[in-house]
């Protein structure tokens, strides 16, 4: 019985080799060709997207900065305006 499976397995092999011809060679290769290109491109996207988000948060630190600024002037202003009134206060004495 146990050398009736062990034939049985050797003809199976037999016939898996005897099966891969040169155009399942051409369509596997075909396929992993196809699945290296799909990766890379993926590889691309993510890449594209990181750069993407690299850019926004760059710009949304820029409009930050931008609008701390104008926060600072305008406190700026108001200590120069409240420096000058001082002044003239002082002035007056």
């Amino acid at each position: 019985m146990k050398k009736h499976k062990f034939e049985d397995a050797n003809k199976e092999s037999g016939f898996i080799s005897e099966e891969l011809t040169a155009s399942k060679v051409e369509v596997i290769s075909s396929i992993i060709l196809t699945l290296g290109y799909s990766l890379s491109t993926l590889a691309t996207i993510l890449a594209l997207q990181e750069e993407e988000e690299a850019a926004q948060l760059k710009t949304s630190y820029s409009q930050d900065q931008s609008q701390q600024f104008k926060q600072m002037c305008k406190q700026l202003q108001y200590v120069n305006d409240r420096l000058d009134s001082i002044e003239r206060k002082l002035d007056r004495y």
